[in-house]
């Protein structure tokens, strides 16, 4: 396909455009993890820091006590002088066991530092140990090693007497980061997955383009070559007959029938125009279009009349069974193309003897028009498509009939146009029913 409204070119534009997107796409949410994981990281960092500050802020507490106890020790080594803050009180252990450098007793601080004269045991208040202890808001004391998930919650160790114990942020604080992390995995996930169904249903929506461009070109050609055909038939044969009798090669009564030839084709050719020009006027749903009461009866009547002389030339079998005085709110003239192609379709695609059947009927506020044929019937794939602009089955009693797929299209067209509906109400190897059904429709005397 070179040309048309999707061209190669377009399709190729587009999926590289897919491409791009989808790349930049993948590149992002590729970026977005790494940024989120990084961001747990600070935040982990960041909470690591607080942990240590409050850790070195203990280490200096307990530095500075041993500071004051060492001093006491070096100007009253008999520590005589009464116990300075944050001390209660010193005294040195002669004797055995162990001189441990601190331990806690009944929640208060206690410095056992080793000296000359034996153990120095110095114990601070309670008060300040608990002080010493206060944390930071988020900060909580932990001991030992907890389970779970929370094995990646940062701890810090603390110095002695707390050696067995670690400051970490509380379980509050961890999972608010932990669900800020998730909840920021999840959007990611959502707008990434969004994106990603609009990818495919640009995708798709390209592909069902494509290919009803494809069949639109394909139509089209159809189309072109059916209307070429359809105008040089009869140009050739008016144009036979015609020379035929201004070379003076008939006599009076055959150069008559040449002319009716002629005429015949002219009326053809003219036929054609003017289905072209309907289609043109009746493209779009209720263009032109001049909606009055009118008796549906007789505007069938009337389309009846008019192609009975089609009838008989062809030698078909025509028959009727209108109900009278049904009226609706219609275009007659428009009405009165969708009967003549219902009509002349039927005509065209009968069968060998070919009988139209036309009937109109009232049912439930609708007036039912249907046009039968006894031809060989839609194939069930065909179906859906013979309302479609320029399309034509593409089986050979079709390719060998006169036609250029216009007609069934204007016939939807007009149809819906009247807020009514045209189908294939039924079709077989007996022959094939189409069904209009037009709204608001009542008899006569309703209708005043």
């Amino acid at each position: 396909m070179t040309k048309g409204s999707l061209t190669m070119r377009h399709l190729a534009v587009a999926v590289l455009v897919v491409v791009l997107v989808n790349t930049q796409l993948t590149w992002w949410i590729i970026f977005v993890l790494r940024e989120n994981r990084t961001r747990l990281g600070f935040e982990r960092k960041a909470i690591e820091t607080e942990c240590l500050l409050e850790v070195g802020r203990i280490g200096d507490e307990l530095t500075a006590a041993h500071h004051v106890l060492d001093s006491a020790l070096a100007a009253d080594p008999e520590l005589s002088n009464p116990p300075l803050p944050p001390f209660t009180g010193w005294r040195f252990e002669e004797g055995g066991g162990s001189c441990e450098e601190s331990i806690l007793e009944d929640g208060a601080v206690v410095f056992r530092v080793p000296n000359p004269k034996g153990c120095v045991h110095a114990t601070m208040s309670l008060d300040w140990s608990q002080e010493l202890l206060d944390l930071n808001e988020g900060m909580a004391i932990t001991e030992g090693q907890e389970g779970d998930r929370r094995e990646a919650k940062p701890a810090t160790p603390m110095p002695p007497p707390f050696a067995d114990w670690s400051i970490s942020p509380t379980d509050e604080i961890w999972d608010e980061i932990l669900d800020g992390y998730r909840s920021r995995i999840l959007m990611m996930v959502s707008e990434g997955s969004f994106f990603a169904v609009m990818l495919f249903v640009l995708v798709a929506l390209l592909w069902r383009t494509l290919r009803r461009e494809l069949v639109l070109e394909q139509q089209h050609r159809n189309f072109l070559s059916a209307i070429t055909h359809e105008l040089k038939s009869p140009l050739a044969a008016m144009r036979l007959s015609l020379e035929t009798i201004l070379r003076g090669r008939a006599d009076p009564s055959a150069s008559a029938r040449f002319l009716e030839n002629a005429l015949q084709d002219t009326e053809r050719l003219q036929s054609l125009v003017e289905k072209v020009l309907e289609v043109t006027r009746y493209s779009r749903l209720g263009g032109s279009l001049d909606l009055q009461e009118t008796c549906v009866s007789e505007v069938v009547e009337e389309a009846l009349y008019r192609f009975s002389r089609r009838t008989t030339a062809a030698g078909a079998d025509l028959s009727a069974e209108i109900e009278p005085d049904i009226w609706a709110e219609i275009d007659d003239e428009a009405l009165s193309i969708v009967i003549s192609n219902l009509l002349e379709n039927a005509l065209k695609y009968g069968g060998t003897i070919p009988r139209v059947d036309i009937g109109l009927k009232l049912g439930e506020g609708k007036a039912i028009l249907t046009v039968t044929d006894n031809g060989y019937g839609i194939a069930t794939d065909d179906v859906p498509m013979v309302f479609e602009r320029f399309w034509r089955s593409g089986d050979e009693m079709t390719r060998t009939t006169e036609g250029t797929g216009l007609g069934l299209y204007l016939v939807r067209q007009i149809v819906k146009s009247h807020h009514g509906t045209v189908s294939v109400f039924d079709t077989g190897p007996e022959g094939t029913t189409f069904r209009v059904m037009l709204p608001g429709a009542k008899v006569m005397g309703e209708a005043t």
